[in-house]
């Protein structure tokens, strides 16, 4: 908590009903100001967790697409002298094809999820608003 926090100075009699409000005006704008820093600090949470996220999931494409494309050409060298070289060929498509499939419902259901952005900043506000209730 690096900022300052405002001070009311003035107003006369510290039991004073001026007095008063300037303390709870100061008392709110600290409120304030922890709020935003917590604002703050899970949105530089949630960016760091997308950057990661991203760097994560390009590395993991690239890795995959390169061992099933080694793969398949490996499958295909040890069926080439076979008779079933195109069956092997059609089959190891169809089999990136369903992989490509299921990598497509998983990843439409991924992004259709909430993100967690703020969860702990609107509990925080939900609590402030239960305590201010009778």
């Amino acid at each position: 908590m690096g900022r300052p926090v405002p001070e009311f100075r003035g107003g006369g009699d510290p039991g004073s009903l001026v007095a008063a409000g300037r303390r709870f005006l100061a008392a709110m704008w600290e409120h304030a100001l922890i709020r935003i820093e917590l604002l703050t600090l899970e949105l530089a949470e949630e960016r760091t967790r997308l950057i990661y996220t991203v760097i994560a999931a390009g590395s993991l494409i690239a890795a995959l697409a390169l061992t099933m494309t080694f793969a398949g050409i490996a499958i295909l060298v040890a069926a080439w002298n076979s008779p079933y070289r195109v069956l092997v060929a059609a089959l190891l498509v169809a089999f990136y094809a369903i992989a490509g499939v299921v990598a497509f419902v998983l990843l439409r259901e991924l992004t259709s999820q909430k993100s967690p952005l703020f969860r702990h900043s609107l509990a925080e506000l939900r609590r402030d608003v239960e305590s201010l209730r009778p």
